[in-house]
């Protein structure tokens, strides 16, 4: 798997915030659906749909069937 990730510094503080929290819920073996970061961010639900589609193409995290994860990086868990 070589896929190219983004830039990091591409993300807005609001799309950190929602990889800060996806990868909270990843370190603890979870996938972050939809409601738990709604329920967690308390921001609109469109706001983080955003966030989540800028992350995804930017391959920083990656949606499965249980919700989203982080996606590959070089860093030890």
């Amino acid at each position: 798997m070589d896929e190219k990730r983004g830039d990091v510094q591409e993300m807005s503080d609001f799309e950190l915030v929602v990889y800060e929290t996806v990868a909270e819920i990843d370190k603890e073996g979870g996938a972050a659906d939809i409601g738990t970061l709604t329920e967690l961010i308390e921001r609109p639900e469109e706001e983080i749909w955003a966030a989540l589609s800028h992350l995804v193409s930017a391959n920083h995290v990656r949606s499965t069937s249980d919700g989203f994860v982080l996606g590959s990086h070089d860093w030890a868990p």
